[in-house]
């Protein structure tokens, strides 16, 4: 891993362009150098968070301007928060963050093929005890007949896709909506998705890639295209 809050890598995606950047440990206040290679409004949003908060803004929006960069759009526009912090790209542009203790992600796309989401779950806990609160009943059932040791990795999989289809519909909804809303049946690359939204919302078609970070993490990355009501 490179040095915190430099560029790990750039690389294109399925549905864009995905950066990854190094997070530090600990709760120190971003540095200004680093502070100073945001966009002057992402440096007011990243000066009002404090601790770790800060710190995963500001690894955030570095990995959008990476991303951002590599999908040749030039001009360096801000990536804004909405008031539920969901991130606010500019005109023609899709955006998605995630990170967890030492890695921020940003996957960015131009919105006219879609919404894209991005999460990054895992790590060497097992957390098969909230398997029942992330699955639909007939999503437990198909992970209860997996042996013992297989059932958090599927599990696992099956979060991290739900939370990258929230983060890429739910700013367009306005509204919230759980993991019952996405039925998610794991494949070696991806991932098939059948959707229970209100009747009145949207329809969407959502499409998955998966990408492994060692033995025990993954990134889910998700476009969600509007389709017409049956």
């Amino acid at each position: 891993m490179t040095s915190p809050f430099s560029i790990a890598w750039v690389r294109r995606v399925r549905f864009g362009v995905l950066a990854a950047v190094p997070l530090p440990t600990g709760t120190e206040p971003v540095p200004s150098e680093v502070l100073s290679r945001l966009h002057p409004r992402e440096v007011e949003l990243a000066t009002a968070e404090r601790g770790r908060r800060q710190i995963e803004l500001v690894g955030g929006r570095l990995a959008y301007h990476a991303a951002r960069a590599e999908l040749g759009l030039a001009e360096a526009t801000p990536l804004l928060s909405s008031s539920s912090r969901a991130p606010l790209g500019p005109a023609g542009v899709t955006a998605s963050v995630s990170h967890k203790e030492d890695l921020a992600l940003a996957l960015v796309a131009s919105s006219a093929d879609g919404l894209v989401g991005v999460d990054l779950e895992g790590g060497p806990r097992d957390r098969s005890a909230i398997m029942s609160k992330v699955c639909r009943p007939e999503e437990l059932e198909a992970v209860q007949q997996l042996p013992e040791t297989e059932r958090w990795p599927n599990v696992m999989v099956r979060f991290a896709v739900k939370e990258a289809i929230y983060k890429a519909i739910a700013p367009q909804l306005g509204r919230f909506f759980g993991f019952q809303a996405a039925r998610v049946e794991p494949e070696p690359t991806g991932a098939t998705v059948t959707m229970f939204l209100e009747p009145a919302d949207p329809r969407y078609r959502v499409e998955v890639e998966l990408e492994r970070l060692g033995t025990d993490r993954v990134i889910a990355m998700v476009r969600a295209s509007p389709t017409a009501r049956p």
